[in-house]
């Protein structure tokens, strides 16, 4: 390797902290470990970082590239001893997230791969098939009475009987942007057209008559609904992929939770209340 461990010497940064390590020892009385002062990049290390450089650029590093990863690797390890011979890793909120991710990430790497029978995941399936089920489909009519207010609220009074007795809607209620009539739409769909509110509203809403007031983001609506496509419990060939991840979410959760437990019983815990 043609880089020299004495160009690292020369960067501010290093100095400062070897600086302070000094400082920190004769302070505290404890002597560094010289264990921790020997940094041996082996051939494994350096095949597993032209292995990541191959895996993101798809082709190998070049010699000068090489050098780059391994100078690069040498100076973090630098940093990282130091900056833990410093005490800068004690009572550090991002430090401790961080290290609590990767216990986590360690704790739940089985759940992480793990594949489940085709038994489990219809079991799963079974007791929750609204989960994987598609929203209902609507056709329905509506009349746009204006913005929610008590004369709106009035003219719905008046108009659903005329409505009720087979007057077009068109010759009624005010204009808008919204088709009058829709045809085969999902309940999303119905949100992004009218707002959630009035989606759930349609639930609600008996079949072949008109019916209103119902809220919308934009007002106020008197609504006929015609026909609603009740959705069909799904088959697991259907729908696997996402009974899959919720699957492997809750084994996961699982394999969080038991791991903490465990790590937890080694602790004596104290909570002080504050006087």
């Amino acid at each position: 390797m043609r880089w020299k461990a004495t160009a690292l010497l020369r960067e501010p940064l290093v100095h400062f902290l070897l600086a302070g390590a000094l400082v920190f020892v004769a302070l505290s009385g404890r002597p560094a470990d010289p264990g921790e002062r020997r940094i041996v990049v082996s051939e494994t290390l350096v095949a597993r970082l032209a292995t990541r450089w191959t895996e993101t650029y798809r082709r190998p590093p070049s010699p000068d590239e090489l050098d780059g990863l391994i100078r690069d690797y040498v100076k973090s390890e630098v940093y990282y001893r130091e900056a833990l011979r410093l005490g800068l890793d004690r009572d550090d909120e991002v430090v401790k997230r961080r290290m609590r991710s990767k216990l986590e990430a360690v704790g739940t790497a089985d759940a992480e791969v793990a594949k489940p029978s085709d038994a489990e995941l219809q079991a799963l399936l079974n007791r929750d098939p609204a989960r994987y089920t598609t929203d209902p489909r609507y056709d329905f009519q509506h009349l746009y009475l204006g913005a929610d207010s008590a004369e709106a609220r009035g003219s719905a009074a008046q108009l659903l009987p005329r409505l009720r007795s087979g007057v077009p809607p068109a010759q009624l209620g005010q204009p808008v942007a919204l088709p009058q009539s829709l045809r085969d739409n999902s309940a999303a769909d119905v949100a992004v057209l009218f707002g959630d509110e009035f989606a759930v509203a349609l639930r609600g809403v008996p079949v072949g008559q008109w019916t209103g007031p119902v809220a919308s983001g934009v007002g106020l609506h008197l609504v006929k609904v015609e026909r609603v496509v009740a959705p069909v419990a799904p088959k697991l060939a259907a729908v696997r992929q996402r009974v899959e991840n919720y699957w492997r979410a809750a084994k996961i959760r699982e394999a969080d939770d038991r791991g903490y437990r465990q790590l937890l019983g080694g602790y004596d815990v104290v909570i002080e209340q504050p006087k």
